[in-house]
């Protein structure tokens, strides 16, 4: 069940390089949080509370809530520029909802009552201390900082893309060189590095340019020279990692076209699927939450109808054919936002700016209150909450004959939200497809009930902002 549980200790060492730097920025935010609650009551007091003893609760329960907004909202994200605009909006709207939730306990809770001034002093401090702790920590932590050098076996197209990869700052890697056995590639730069030599000169190579890690980016049609080259070399003491297993740990996705059967067998993961128990466990928490939020958004449910009905002509829902688990069709429901006939001349991707989507559509998509009748079919059990996004038959057919292993989506309930969801754009392309189908694998690999939590409070921050709607 556990996620890294299949890796080998190289993987291990480089998602600790990677976690590392995600501690170190999230136990900063920890140390200027208590900073800022310390501090603020002698801005405006003129004197320090003990907010360890007197305000424990307050100060405690006021400290999770800010770094699980600033979770939320994707401020752990290693990749994002800390000294953008959207970066400084993203934390002032964090700070302020954690304020607002805080604020209302506090009141609640007679015991946890605290200053009003104070507390908005506090909440000015945080947001200007996370905005220039984000600023520091990007000139402390550069991208190149600390890399280990390594050899990439390939230069064709699976190794150029491992290379833009490993130029990306979440990479702990550092790309010293190509092998490659075309011999009208030798010495030739495949973006920047150059190809230093063949792959049977790996021991050679490395020990000349002191590298101890070698990544094999020749993903099909492996020569027998080939293997032989790489196992001297790993019993030579060269850590030997697989391109593959390189871009999961870097990326949460798994790069279908660089993938080949043995890989998917002998890859760990895929727990969840062959524990039925755990399947149970996942289909009990969908039917209680789904009927849980069906009730609660009644009212939601209802104000939506009426606009629905008053904006244009047709029926409130609307009812399509979707594929499940299994391959298995099943209604699909969902609150109408387009016109009537929008697919008179047969199924067509969604695009941006549809001009198909009705004024009150519009509001709902990037509301996704569309969504919400989906709830109905996790309740019945052909959806679950979290799970691959489930597609029209007649473009699974298609996607089917264009994207390798798409059909191993279908092993596991579709969801209303998921990996793919949170972490990519709305698909309406093969292309689009196929990137979603990475995240959507990297899931089914790794589905566990903490990556489902993962989701789900990533997916809060992307309906926040409308990213994907359509």
């Amino acid at each position: 069940m556990k996620l890294l549980s299949c890796w080998d200790e190289n993987v291990l060492c480089m998602v600790f390089f990677f976690t590392r730097q995600k501690w170190i920025l999230l136990l900063g935010d920890v140390a200027l949080i208590l900073v800022a609650a310390y501090i603020s009551p002698l801005i405006r007091l003129g004197h320090t509370a003990d907010i360890f003893s007197t305000y424990t609760g307050a100060t405690t329960f006021t400290l999770f809530l800010y770094l699980v907004l600033l979770y939320i909202f994707d401020l752990y994200n290693l990749n994002r520029n800390f000294n953008s605009r959207d970066s400084a909006f993203r934390t002032l709207l964090a700070v302020m909802i954690a304020g607002f939730f805080a604020a209302f306990l506090f009141y609640s809770l007679p015991q946890w009552r605290y200053g009003r001034g104070i507390f908005l002093i506090q909440m000015i401090m945080v947001w200007f201390l996370l905005n220039g702790w984000r600023w520091l920590f990007s000139i402390l932590f550069p991208a190149a900082m600390g890399k280990e050098k390594t050899l990439v076996l390939g230069a064709g197209r699976c190794g150029t893309a491992l290379y833009e990869l490993l130029k990306s700052r979440i990479s702990p890697y550092r790309v010293a060189g190509f092998l490659d056995d075309d011999p009208g590639k030798l010495q030739k730069n495949v973006g920047s590095p150059a190809v230093l030599g063949r792959t049977d000169q790996l021991i050679e190579i490395a020990a000349r340019r002191k590298v101890k890690t070698a990544i094999v980016a020749i993903t099909h049609n492996r020569p027998k020279r080939l293997i032989r080259s790489i196992l001297e070399a790993k019993l030579k003491g060269i850590n030997i990692l697989e391109m593959p297993t390189v871009f999961e740990g870097l990326t949460r996705r798994i790069p279908v076209e660089h993938i080949h059967d043995e890989w998917l067998l002998f890859a760990g993961g895929f727990y969840l699927i062959s524990k039925e128990y755990l399947q149970k466990v996942k289909r009990l928490i969908d039917f209680a939450f789904s009927s849980l939020f069906l009730t609660l958004s009644l009212p939601v449910l209802g104000i939506t109808a009426l606009a629905i009905k008053l904006d244009s002509r047709g029926p409130i829902f609307y009812k399509q054919n979707r594929l499940g688990r299994g391959g298995s069709e099943f209604t699909l429901w969902k609150f109408r936002s387009m016109v009537v006939k929008a697919e008179e001349n047969g199924a067509v991707w969604a695009k941006a700016n549809d001009t198909r989507v009705t004024r009150a559509g519009k509001v709902i998509r990037l509301l996704r209150v569309d969504e919400i009748p989906q709830l109905f079919n996790v309740f019945r059990g052909e959806m679950s909450l979290i799970g691959p996004r489930p597609e029209r038959p007649e473009f699974v057919k298609e996607l089917e004959a264009q994207v390798p292993y798409y059909a191993v989506r279908h092993t596991v309930r579709p969801g209303i939200t998921g990996w793919a969801q949170v972490n990519y754009r709305y698909g309406a392309s093969v292309e689009d497809a196929l990137r979603k189908l990475e995240y959507d694998l990297y899931y089914i690999k790794n589905m566990s009930l903490l990556l489902d939590l993962k989701i789900m409070l990533k997916t809060i921050g992307v309906v926040i902002f409308g990213q994907g709607a359509r």
